[in-house]
């Protein structure tokens, strides 16, 4: 952005080649005032071809115009107190995503864990005011048999595969992801920051696309070609007349080839959206800041690990406009399709959640 010459990485706020970085740490540290000594548009590019890079205040000057911060830098006397210092270097980078990687493991474990409680009474409300379960994967241990075959069929298999009633020896995945979904989101300070009702507005704007993001993410990630549950079987099945509103993001998430690091970025990146509707001034202020910090890290991160930084993450944000496409479709298709088939069974084979969460997100 300096000079002509290919960006080496993200040095005091900008992409600059090596360099220019050394450059402008040297006459941050001169601290004196030097003045071109022609007419000063030595960077000018639209009155010649290429900058003369020998005038130095010419070249401080562009510096400082395309947005290298001096603060960036620590200095001491005449010292630099080791390299540059940014707000996002690469160790808080790393710290960030360690503790993300982190808490996706006690997440995954959760979700293949054998806790399974009766869902038919467990509300939103009731999932927000409980303490955190994610701890429960190391009391309770695995199901037995897992993974089960793609096709497994329960012996009280109905209409829709994804319909059924209670059992304690397997477990409702609209709901076990949906409950997941909301653990997850409990486990960051700023949500507890928010009021009830702006943590319920959240919540019922997001839980639905964070599900199904990370089942799409785990499916593609084991190399299957169909959605794939916790348990290893296919819910939807692929002969269900509903089963592609459940893997929309499949040919765009496989097109970008999302890393890991990446999507523990995404994951906290999506719940961490402003924009939901009937938030109050605080929530979103405090939304706000949580999403500029971690968009921050994940293009710093992109910068670090792409020669097409900016490309890189422009094409991993644009994964959300498919998650919300898709979070609405999978609520009508609820709403219009589901729906009249519970109507028709027994009250136990609703699940309170999901319709609340459904119900909630309509009146929106």
């Amino acid at each position: 952005m300096v000079c002509v010459r290919p960006a080496h990485g993200y040095h005091c706020d900008v992409a600059t080649c090596k360099g220019c970085k050394t450059f402008f740490r040297r006459m941050c540290l001169l601290r004196g005032e030097i003045k071109c000594s022609t007419s000063g548009d030595c960077y000018d590019l639209e009155k010649r071809n290429s900058p003369l890079l020998r005038c130095r205040p010419c070249r401080f000057k562009r510096c400082l115009l395309v947005g290298m911060n001096p603060k960036a830098l620590i200095i001491d006397g005449s010292n630099i107190l080791g390299e540059k210092q940014v707000h996002f270097n690469e160790q808080q980078i790393q710290g960030t995503i360690d503790v993300l990687s982190h808490l996706e493991a006690k997440t995954e474990q959760f979700s293949k864990c054998a806790y399974n409680p009766d869902w038919t009474n467990i509300r939103l409300k009731d999932l927000i005011l409980s303490p955190s379960k994610l701890s429960m994967s190391d009391k309770v241990g695995t199901f037995p048999d897992w993974p089960l075959c793609p096709n497994y069929e329960f012996p009280d298999q109905i209409v829709h595969r994804d319909i059924q009633s209670f059992s304690p020896h397997r477990k409702q995945w609209r709901f076990s992801n949906l409950m997941t979904a909301v653990e997850y989101t409990k486990t960051f300070s700023f949500f507890h920051d928010l009021s009830f009702q702006d943590q319920i507005n959240l919540l019922k704007h997001v839980v639905i696309g964070l599900a199904n993001f990370n089942t799409t993410y785990y499916t593609l990630k084991n190399k299957f070609d169909d959605l794939r549950q916790p348990d290893g079987t296919q819910r939807p099945g692929v002969n269900e007349p509903h089963y592609c509103a459940h893997t929309v993001p499949f040919g765009p998430m496989k097109r970008i080839k999302i890393q890991f690091n990446e999507f523990l970025l995404l994951k906290i990146l999506f719940v961490c959206n402003p924009a939901v509707p009937n938030l109050s001034k605080h929530a979103q202020f405090v939304i706000e800041k949580e999403r500029h910090h971690y968009s921050n890290i994940l293009l710093k991160y992109c910068l670090q690990n792409y020669s097409y930084g900016p490309t890189r993450f422009v094409e991993l944000i644009e994964i959300f406009g498919v998650l919300h496409r898709q979070q609405k479709l999978m609520n009508d298709l609820y709403i219009y399709v589901l729906s009249p088939l519970l109507l028709k069974l027994p009250k136990e084979f609703s699940v309170p959640l999901i319709e609340e969460i459904v119900l909630l997100y309509a009146l929106s």
